[in-house]
């Protein structure tokens, strides 16, 4: 049987696709949530606890690969990410603790039903302090006297990022989309469970995803939240987004390459623009004259990977909050700047302008 040319190339495509596909669907984690009853437990384990694991394959044919996140149900309970693998049914794990760490192994990888573990604590000088049998069950419906968990994927570190961002929660920034929350940002999300006066455990529960949802979205229109880049109206292909307070900063103005956005009375003041690409060595002689020594800045604080750099300090009552992104076709800059005393309104935005400042690879002056 003969193909015209562009009916093969239609039916070679197509399977490439479907082989990417079904890559993709293998190389995709498996999900595994339990829930854990130690009764006998009396030293830093916890009485019961959640287990929301990422199984992968491991370096062996029977071997496999765990993350993920463990949280105790107590009231006020140990949190932690998860390291460990399994052969093949047989687990071993670690959970980072506040003072210590926990081990907990058991036959319980693909469990169906009730499996018998065991936990041990240990403190900061690697002493075991506890150890006790644990009952291990796979995890269906809410947990009682918590809730339930969202669904696996219902949210991406980057969503996270903006959404705890938003509920004046600052924690790690510059996350990826399509990443698992990190251990650092579900540190974090205790926190605001704390602060809403519940048990904080780091569970990316339903119900309170949809609160932070709803409290963006509120925090969002209060702002007069504008996008900027390739999400603003008509901006798609021009390789950065980004966006401000238009509430805030209520006078837009160009200057050159510059587009301007200015607190009424002046004070404070955005700015994002895209300069000519640089070289690698001269992004270097830029971060070193930017993070080198300048006696009247205070409270410096940056990060740089690669050909990204945040910064921050405050100079003669100012705050300066700054970030650059070298790309090939464009050094894309922000600079959000606003006084010191009586800055309360503008301070707000500190984390939140700069990680909604997004460049890809394409971006092009």
């Amino acid at each position: 049987m003969k193909f015209a040319p562009a009916l093969a190339l239609t039916l070679l495509a197509a399977a490439f696709a479907a082989r990417a596909d079904i890559a993709r669907a293998e190389d995709a984690p498996r999900i595994l949530r339990l829930i854990g009853d130690a009764p006998a437990a009396k030293t830093g384990a916890p009485r019961r606890f959640v287990l929301d694991l990422r199984i992968k394959p491991g370096d062996g044919e029977f071997q496999s690969a765990i993350s993920g996140w463990f949280a105790g149900l107590d009231d006020t309970p140990p949190y932690g990410g998860v390291d460990g693998s399994c052969v093949e049914k047989h687990c071993a794990l670690t959970v980072q603790v506040e003072d210590g760490k926990l081990a907990l192994t058991g036959d319980f990888l693909d469990t169906a039903g009730p499996v018998a573990a065991r936990i041990t604590v240990k403190d900061e000088d690697d002493k075991v302090v506890d150890k006790a049998a644990v009952t291990l069950r796979p995890l269906s419906g809410p947990i009682a006297g918590v809730g339930a968990l969202a669904d696996p994927g219902a949210v991406d570190a980057a969503e996270l990022e903006q959404l705890l961002t938003w509920n004046q929660q600052n924690g790690p920034t510059g996350q990826d989309a399509g990443d698992p929350p990190s251990d650092s940002q579900r540190e974090t999300l205790a926190d605001w469970q704390k602060s809403k006066g519940r048990t904080g455990t780091g569970l990316i529960l339903a119900g309170d995803l949809a609160e932070l949802r709803s409290g963006a979205a509120a925090a969002r229109k209060a702002a007069g939240w504008t996008a900027l880049g390739d999400k603003a109206p008509g901006g798609k292909g021009v390789g950065w987004s980004a966006g401000y307070p238009a509430a805030v900063l209520p006078r837009a103005s160009h200057a050159g390459a510059e587009q301007r956005f200015a607190s009424a009375d002046g004070k404070a003041l955005l700015v994002v623009a895209l300069d000519p690409p640089m070289t690698g060595e001269a992004f270097d002689a830029l971060v070193e004259r930017e993070t080198g020594d300048h006696p009247e800045r205070e409270g410096v604080n940056y990060t740089r990977v690669n050909a990204d750099m945040d910064l921050r300090y405050e100079e003669k009552g100012v705050v300066h909050v700054m970030a650059w992104h070298n790309r090939d076709g464009a050094l894309a800059r922000l600079s959000y700047t606003y006084p010191t005393a009586g800055g309360d309104a503008y301070s707000t935005y500190d984390t939140i302008i700069p990680s909604s400042f997004k460049v890809s690879d394409e971006a092009k002056r």
